[in-house]
Parts: structure tokens; sequence; C-alpha cells
């Protein structure tokens, strides 16, 4: 139950619930999806209520757009929902027998290796992995003031490509972390293949090739990384005291894998939106610029970011304005009421989470750039647990979001120390999923050294 080894293909009916669903309703949900973002989801939620059915890809899914159902399904006090089941009728068959992802392993087994990363992403871990990144940090920002133009959206993603290179395997060499990053992508665009079969799809080809590829080669590097001082994430949970019977070095892998795979590109999505709204928001770029100029170092360690307060409300609302992630994928394992329709045991859910970040009863004026709504005394995202969960939530949250944060924080307080930046020209951007979710358009900027 807790380790499924293939993906859940018998699918119940689920006509009676309202939505639409086939192939022309598939096309135009992907369109949406990629062109409008979180719009066309809250127009959907409109139309056809807070749960309602649609054709997600493959799957005819059951849509959750309800803060309140959404942190109760995530919570899953009572068993009822599968998240293995879930990310593996999307994903599964990627790799021959079971992934030991942390996203496709439920109960027990999923404990067992949230134990064993646990201390990866401790604070002494923590400290380190922003070290690491601080010196790509310093490196990019150098030339982008040098540069004085720059499209920030491909900038962005190169140098958060080569600090999770260098944080998760220690690879500093630039043409390595170059293939590890064409060797992500590649994965995660085999994920959206209609067809999952090798010889009718290159790009779930290309997936296969791929992971198979990356879990042989690191693989082959576990009893190195047991016997190194290194302090990448691979070398530190080769090296856990954390036991578990069931998972061998290839398991091992996998699940790094899993965390790579989920940490891949989100960060600079979520940066990257960050830019656009401080490039549009230029009075947000001088209160950061203030903190961070408080604090009087050249970089910032572990333990200095934690002071800076308006550096997490500015993350945190561009997380609301632009979301990263769009859904999570569970699968019923019982018959369950939701919103008063009958969810049979079978059925696959996709709960959104940015429907709830624009909701008008938890967050005031939601259309507008506020990072105060999450200074106390407003503290708007407290008010319901279902509210805001930029990272998921319940067992399954993202381990890796505290790093995201701190790595997200260290670079803004190396580039706004150093530089003030605008928009090269104007425009108004959309929300879009590509797949991640972000700001439409490259983010071009001018940029000017302080």
């Amino acid at each position: 139950m807790g380790r499924p080894e293939r993906p859940f293909r018998d699918f119940p009916s689920l006509t009676h619930i309202p939505g639409e669903d086939g192939f022309i309703a598939g096309v135009t949900n992907l369109w949406g999806w990629l062109r409008h973002g979180r719009a066309h989801l809250e127009a959907q939620a409109q139309r056809f209520g807070p749960v309602y059915r649609a054709q997600l890809g493959r799957y005819k899914a059951v849509m959750v757009a309800d803060p309140v159902l959404a942190g109760q399904i995530l919570r899953n006090a009572d068993g009822a929902w599968s998240t293995a089941l879930g990310w593996l009728a999307q994903f599964g068959g990627v790799v021959d027998g079971p992934m030991d992802m942390p996203l496709t392993l439920d109960f027990g087994p999923h404990r067992d290796v949230r134990r064993l990363l646990q201390p990866s992403f401790k604070a002494d871990a923590l400290a380190s992995y922003v070290e690491l990144a601080n010196r790509h940090f310093v490196a990019a920002t150098n030339q982008w003031i040098a540069d004085r133009r720059i499209n920030f959206k491909p900038e962005a993603r190169r140098t958060f490509a080569r600090v999770a290179a260098d944080v998760f395997l220690g690879i500093n060499d630039e043409g390595e972390a170059e293939k590890l990053d064409k060797a992500m992508t590649d994965f995660w665009q085999g994920m959206w293949a209609l067809v999952q079969n090798e010889w009718f799809s290159p790009s779930w080809r290309a997936a296969r090739r791929q992971t198979r590829h990356l879990i042989a080669h690191f693989g082959a590097q576990v009893d190195a990384r047991r016997r190194s001082d290194g302090v990448d994430l691979f070398t530190r949970l080769c090296q856990t005291n954390e036991n578990v019977e069931w998972l061998d070095d290839q398991g091992l892998v996998r699940v790094l894998f899993g965390v790579m795979a989920a940490a891949f590109d989100t960060t600079s999505a979520a940066v990257t939106s960050m830019a656009y709204l401080l490039a549009t928001h230029p009075e947000w770029q001088e209160r950061l610029r203030t903190e961070a100029l408080e604090l009087d170092t050249e970089t910032v360690t572990y333990e200095q970011i934690k002071n800076l307060e308006l550096f997490d409300c500015v993350w945190k609302e561009s997380l609301r304005f632009y979301p990263v992630a769009p859904s999570v994928g569970r699968i019923a394992l019982r018959d369950v009421d939701l919103d008063d329709h009958r969810i049979p045991a079978g059925g696959f859910i996709s709960v959104f989470f940015s429907v709830a970040f624009r909701d008008p009863t938890s967050f005031a004026e939601p259309d507008r750039f506020d990072p105060e709504r999450f200074a106390p005394p407003r503290s708007e995202d407290k008010h319901n647990k279902g509210v805001f969960l930029p990272f998921g939530g319940g067992h399954h949250a993202c381990i890796g979001s505290q790093l995201a944060e701190l790595e997200a924080k260290a670079f803004w307080y190396q580039f706004l120390r150093k530089a003030r930046f605008r928009l090269a020209h104007a425009y108004e951007a959309r929300h879009e999923y590509r797949p991640l979710g972000m700001v439409s358009g490259d983010v071009a900027l001018m940029v000017e050294s302080l």
C-alpha cells in the first residue's frame, strides 16, 4: 500500500460530478493552463463550482478549488487519500519498478524516507547550503551589473541550476551542471507526454533515458560519497545514520532524484516572479534594500536571514501572486464525500492551491500587491489552514521549502545591496504554467549599479 510499484489505471466514472472532459475539453484546459494559469482555474471554479470534473492530460479528474477542503485533503487525517498513487498516475513508468521518491510513497515507507532526509535539512546542513549558494549569487549579480541589461528569467534559471548542482550534488563544473539541467528538463517534459510509449513519444523516451542514466551514474558514487568530506545534500544523505531496511543504494539515489525533481526550477520560477513585482513596485525594492543594508555584511548567513522580515513578506506575497506549484494529485482509497459530491474509491483528484490565494474572504483586496498582509497583526495567511499552502501541506509538504526560501532571500540580499533595476519595457505580465507557475515574458531588466 505505501510503496506502490506501478501506476493506478482503473479509474472509476466521474460523470455525476459537474464539469466537462474529453479530448476538446482537455486541449482547452491545457491551453488555459499554459496561457492564463491561475486565471483559467478561477474561471473554471466560478463556472462549475469549487469541486468539478475536468480533463487533466490523459486523465479525467476531480478538481478541488476550495481552501477548506484543500486543507482537509492535504492533512489526510483519516488516511482516505493516497499521494503515491496520485503522483504515479501522472508520472509513473519513467523508471522500472518502484520510484521511491518522497511523493510516490505513503504511510510507513514515506515516514521512513522523511526520517532519512531530515538530517540533510537540519540547521547545520542548511547553513552550509546557503554558503555554497552565495558564491554563485555573487558571481551572477556582479556579471548582471556589468551587463546593465539582462533577460532575468533565463539568467535566473541558469544561476539557480548551478546552485542546485552544487548544493544537491557538489558539482562545480559549469558543463556538468548544464548536463544535469538538461537531464532534469527532459524528465519534466516527459511527464507531459500524452503517450507514455518510447516508440511514439520522443519526450517520454528522453525522460526515461535520462532518468535511467542519472540513477545509474549517481548510484555508482554512493560508496565513495560515504567516505567523502563533501557538504552537499547527496553526500550527507549517503552518510546518514538512519537505516531503512527496504531501501538499497539504488533506492537511495531514487530518493535523491525525487528531491531534485521537486526542487527543479521551483526557486528560479518564484524568484523570477518576485523580480517582476519588485521592478513594478520600486518602493518595495527600497524597503528591502534598507533592511539588507542594516545587516552590513557582504553575504548573508543562515542565521542572519532570520532577521529579514520584510524579505519574508515579499517572498510570500510573490508566491501568492504568482503561484509556482499548480496542484497536487491524490487518489481516493475509499468512497469520500467532498462538498456534497461522492468521490468513488480510485477517483483521481487534483487540489489547486492558487485559486485559494485570491480568495477575497481570506485576503483583503486579493488582486493588490501588498506584502504587509503577511505581517502581524494582519497575518492573513493564518486565518485558515488551507488558504496559503504554496509548497503543499500535511505529511507530504515539500521538505525543501525552507531551502528554497533561504536561497531566494540570500539571492535578493546580494542583488539589492548592489543594484536597483526596472523593466526594460513595461508590460502587464500574466500568470502561466510551463509547467511551473511564474510571470509571462523574459522579465527584461535594466540594472543600475549603486
